[in-house]
């Protein structure tokens, strides 16, 4: 049997020590092909045939979010295989430049969070680990 494949890119986005979150649509969420019950996203999306990931990642940033940001490094990469596909998301650590954040109509809110609040907010514990390697990747350095 032969499915669909995919590549997607994603950026957990750092701005003075939180981390945006996106709150997903309900249109998104019924569109999806692989979770359809998850409320909470990274901006970013698929990578187009002939584009390069990090071309991907910042013309979905700025289609998503408005966002200007900074590439730093890549924090994971994720294999989501299902039935009738098979999604490789490549998720990038990233730093705030500029920019007020702008939805698309994929997202129908934004949250500027410190690891604290997103326990309240109940993110996925995947979410939190990889915000938290994330922080220390970004944060370490110095």
């Amino acid at each position: 049997m032969r499915g669909e494949f995919a590549f997607a890119v994603k950026a957990i986005i750092i701005k003075d020590g939180k981390f945006l979150v996106l709150k997903r649509s309900k249109s998104e969420m019924d569109s999806s092909y692989i979770n359809k019950y998850q409320c909470w996203d990274l901006p970013g999306g698929s990578v187009k045939y002939c584009e390069t990931a990090i071309h991907a990642l910042l013309r979905e940033i700025e289609e998503e979010t408005g966002l200007n940001i900074s590439v730093k490094k890549i924090i994971s990469v994720y294999d989501a295989i299902r039935t009738n596909v098979h999604l490789v998301i490549i998720t990038y650590v990233c730093t705030y430049l500029s920019g007020s954040v702008r939805l698309s109509s994929e997202h129908e809110a934004f949250y500027w969070l410190g690891i604290e609040e997103m326990q309240i907010k109940k993110l996925p514990d995947w979410m939190i680990n990889n915000f938290k390697k994330a922080y220390n990747e970004i944060y370490s350095q110095d």
